[in-house]
């Protein structure tokens, strides 16, 4: 079977991951800018637990994916308690 190759989006369930392909981040370079261990980026896009960001931390993301608090997913408003 052919693999995707990796300048293009592959198809996923993932709403985390999608906008990560969609702006052709790899999973290092998005745990970089937004300051998490690449593992965690990895449990996020797997389901294995929910994306958890500080406001900080939220706002690097927005800017990465070119989006707005207000334009993400609900699946991916996290709670800013921090």
């Amino acid at each position: 079977m052919a693999r995707p190759k990796k300048d293009v989006p592959q198809h996923t369930n993932s709403p985390f991951k999608k906008l990560r392909l969609d702006v052709r981040l790899s999973q290092e370079q998005l745990a970089m800018e937004i300051g998490v261990a690449v593992s965690t980026v990895r449990r996020w896009e797997k389901g294995q637990c929910e994306p958890t960001m500080t406001r900080a931390q939220m706002a690097r993301f927005c800017t990465c994916i070119c989006a707005t608090f207000e334009n993400l997913p609900d699946s991916l408003v996290c709670d800013f308690s921090r």
